[in-house]
């Protein structure tokens, strides 16, 4: 396991992490996840980043969570960044009446 799977390689990534997202034209306030042990495992029969079994981690990172959303068109931007990783995401979401409910 490299540095990054630990304790120690997440709260160096989240030394230097920073983001933001905008809903709507509308700023998100994102969480942040310091590290938290996770288990990776094989889903439905198949190889998960290219490992036969399943293999624990330290899951970190900033994440957002959206309120609901009404039915209509919905624009979404998510920017991050820390170290050499940069995340820069548009989402054009589309909310249909009466579904998931």
């Amino acid at each position: 396991m490299n540095a990054h799977g630990t304790a120690q390689g997440c709260a160096d990534f989240m030394a230097g992490a920073t983001g933001w997202a905008v809903l709507d034209d509308k700023p998100l306030d994102p969480q942040t996840y310091p590290g938290e042990a996770i288990e990776i495992s094989r889903y439905a029969g198949r190889h998960v980043i290219g490992v036969d079994s399943g293999f624990e981690t330290t899951g970190c990172g900033l994440w957002i969570q959206l309120p609901p959303l009404e039915p209509g068109a919905h624009a979404l931007k998510i920017r991050g960044q820390s170290g050499s990783l940069h995340v820069s995401v548009d989402y054009a979401l589309t909310i249909e009446a009466g579904r998931g409910r």
